[in-house]
């Protein structure tokens, strides 16, 4: 992996970084070639012209990221911010007329110079969405900038920093695959963005800003897909008005998920490929996972991970087996449930209350055998506090307690208080010289569960 990195003589702020770069590392002066200095595998180069009209620099250089080392300017943000962006016009924008292009994004390289910027310095250090050229780049680019005013470009703490990070890019490991995705909504200032990639393992390609969504094509939502090499999009959905719903709809219609934030967070272990792979699934089965987390049981994981052709056609089937009873279960031994459910070849979603309202098995399984085998261990878990009985004919499960009858009590004359107690928990009473055994005043409640059940999640 070799990196340029490319500073403008009229630039103050790229001036700046480019003195930096050159006073930490010993540079090699090069007699060929656009690069005026080699260091390892980077490059530096110094142009006269302005940084966003570099189009199409990179096929008179031998590498494979550039990196735009620039000033940012704002009127309205005041005071020193690290920022870093990829580049691209959209149509209907202040270049009105201009074919939509984007420049190709370099999403793992993003995130970690904006990782590194962070531990190097207490300075705020922001995403912005993508805007301005250069366009004509086919090889990775970012920008990264110092904001917002002169007194920031020309500081030399600033442009130091800026050196170092870029510097201590870990060039190789800009090969490896990174989980990425293009944002959505917010504001230029991309800050929910930024939060979440400094907060997971997720790279961010391109990201569009809610004043952008309006004229955003969906030629422009696809190239930035392959611009940036991503498998999946994010929302910042309280602030993308009423363009949501048509930016929902173009990146499913493009084949692609959207994911929030819990979504991120709460992938375990679960590889990408897998999970991603059942969003789609599952939003195509018409269930939503939506404040839900997607579990895949052990054996199902190492099953998957043993194969070796994709998974990209792996589908699932639910289980019809209701809710109700796994939740009776989990009351009485979540343990045991747990260990019983992870026996299987199964997904599972679970709910921040821990309910678990569906379960499902790979469509090659026989998903009724797998149904029986969870039914029956269930049943096994109940016995050890009801009485439990299985009707296969009328498809129901018969669950039998024994409860305190309050009105039976009063009525062989115990009144509330102490001795009323008593007999709820079981302990034998006397009443003058009457003994009431607890057996008097239990009765069998017997209840029925139909072992399929429709909840709210809804069929496939």
């Amino acid at each position: 992996m070799r990196a340029a990195i490319i500073c403008s003589e009229i630039d103050d702020a790229s001036q700046n970084v480019a003195r930096h770069l050159l006073k930490r590392v010993l540079w090699a002066r090069c007699s060929d070639g656009l690069a005026q200095w080699t260091f390892g595998n980077f490059q530096l180069l110094v142009t006269k012209g302005r940084l966003i009209e570099q189009e199409a620099l990179d096929r008179d250089l031998n590498a494979d990221l550039l990196i735009f080392a620039s000033r940012h300017q704002s009127e309205k943000r005041k005071g020193p911010v690290f920022t870093a962006h990829f580049t691209g016009h959209i149509a209907g924008s202040e270049h009105a007329g201009s074919t939509p292009t984007l420049a190709r994004a370099a999403p793992r390289a993003l995130k970690l110079v904006v990782e590194t910027l962070k531990r190097l310095s207490s300075i705020e250090v922001l995403v912005e969405v993508t805007h301005h050229g250069p366009c004509a780049i086919d090889t990775p680019s970012l920008f990264v900038e110092i904001g917002s005013s002169k007194a920031e470009w020309t500081d030399e703490a600033l442009g130091d920093t800026v050196a170092q990070a870029l510097l201590a890019l870990d060039l190789p490991s800009l090969d490896l695959s990174c989980a990425t995705a293009v944002g959505f909504g917010g504001p230029h200032y991309a800050v929910r963005h930024t939060d979440v990639l400094l907060g997971s393992d997720i790279c961010f390609g391109h990201i569009f800003a809610t004043y952008q969504l309006e004229r955003l094509a969906q030629e422009t939502v696809k190239e930035a897909f392959e611009k940036s090499r991503a498998q999946f999009a994010y929302f910042d959905r309280k602030q993308m008005g009423a363009s949501r719903d048509r930016m929902l709809s173009t990146v499913h219609d493009l084949g692609y998920e959207v994911l929030r934030k819990g979504d991120i967070e709460g992938r375990g272990d679960v590889s990408w490929e897998l999970y991603l792979r059942l969003k789609r699934v599952l939003r195509v089965c018409g269930v939503s996972s939506e404040g839900a987390r997607i579990h895949v049981s052990a054996p199902l994981r190492n099953a998957l991970n043993a194969r070796t052709s994709s998974i990209s056609r792996f589908e699932l089937k639910r289980l019809e087996l209701n809710p109700a009873i796994i939740k009776r279960a989990r009351a009485v031994d979540d343990d045991a449930f747990r260990q019983l459910i992870e026996i299987e070849k199964i997904v599972y979603l679970e709910r921040k209350d821990g309910s678990i309202p569906a379960i499902f098995v790979p469509a090659e399984l026989d998903a009724q055998d797998v149904e029986g085998a969870l039914l029956l261990g269930c049943a096994d878990i109940l016995k050890q506090r009801y009485e439990v009985e299985y009707s296969q004919p009328k498809s129901k499960l018969y669950i039998s307690e024994r409860k305190f009858n309050a009105r039976l009590a009063r009525s062989l004359g115990v009144a509330d208080g102490p001795l009323f107690a008593k007999l709820a928990r079981g302990e034998p009473i006397r009443i003058n010289s009457k003994v009431i055994k607890p057996e008097d005043v239990f009765t069998k409640v017997r209840k029925a569960f139909d072992i399929a059940n429709a909840d709210e999640l809804g069929q496939h």
